[in-house]
């Protein structure tokens, strides 16, 4: 029996790691890409809370104005290397929503200093690679949680 009660779990977070790769699915991305975005989904899935982004090492940074007042927390350590993990965002993107925050989207970061090939290789085809306002760092959100299609998101 308790070889049952054990692969429960497992059986529910295989169904909705399935159920949530066909929601973040964008039309005319690879098969690769739509990997990442379901690893990128798993992986923040624990953030909707807020709180367990503060305790994973992000800081709340608060309404950034050019993102249409988006709350962002960011993880200062990832952003500053030059590594792009799809399973480990750099800066999270929340809304109000109810008296609380609401998860939309991850974002990916990496320093303008580092290599063009690092960010120009990294999920084709989602969102546009943008300078962050103020800050020698390129910034791509992909919408793994608003709904809103990758292919048609524009990076907004």
């Amino acid at each position: 029996m308790k070889r049952f009660v054990h692969s429960i779990p497992v059986a529910v977070a295989s169904v909705l790691f399935l159920a949530g790769s066909v929601v973040v699915r964008g039309d005319g991305l690879s098969a690769s890409v739509n990997q990442q975005l379901a690893q990128a989904r798993a992986a923040s899935a624990t953030y909707h809370d807020p709180s367990a982004a503060l305790a994973d090492g992000y800081i709340e940074l608060g309404p950034n104005p050019a993102e249409g007042d988006a709350i962002e927390f960011l993880n200062v350590g990832r952003a500053m290397d030059c590594t792009l993990d799809a399973a480990h965002p750099e800066a999270l993107r929340y809304v109000e929503s109810g008296g609380s925050l609401r998860l939309i989207a991850v974002e990916y970061g990496i320093p303008m200093a580092c290599p063009d090939e690092i960010r120009e290789n990294f999920l084709p085809g989602v969102g546009e690679w943008e300078p962050e306002a103020g800050v020698p760092v390129w910034m791509k959100p992909a919408f793994v949680w608003s709904g809103t299609s990758q292919a048609d998101s524009g990076g907004n």
